[in-house]
């Protein structure tokens, strides 16, 4: 089960902050999450997702910045693996909070 979280609105060309906030709404493994996107402070949509795995990547996949080298993120791409990105990102942080 795959849980998609689209948006009506298309990116701006150029420098552009994407944030995904992810929020366990139960304090107990597999819980479900709620997702919320947000580009340059602007609501791009949310979505809950009905189980999380119980763990952040699997072990044979991985964070991949720029082209991915695992599974994609929707079944929607899987016939254009690996998807090198031929931008430029400038920065990318991933931050835990509590």
């Amino acid at each position: 089960m795959r849980t998609k979280l689209r948006s009506t609105q298309r990116l701006k060309p150029g420098r552009t902050t994407i944030q995904i906030q992810t929020d366990v709404l139960e304090p107990r493994p597999g819980s479900p999450l709620k997702i919320t996107m947000t580009v340059d402070g602007d609501d791009y949509g949310s979505v809950q997702v009905p189980i999380n795995a119980p763990v952040a990547f699997s072990a044979n996949d991985c964070l991949d910045i720029g082209t991915c080298l695992g599974g994609p993120v929707a079944l929607d791409y899987y016939d254009r693996a690996p998807f090198p990105f031929n931008g430029q990102i400038d920065n990318v942080n991933v931050r835990y909070t509590s």
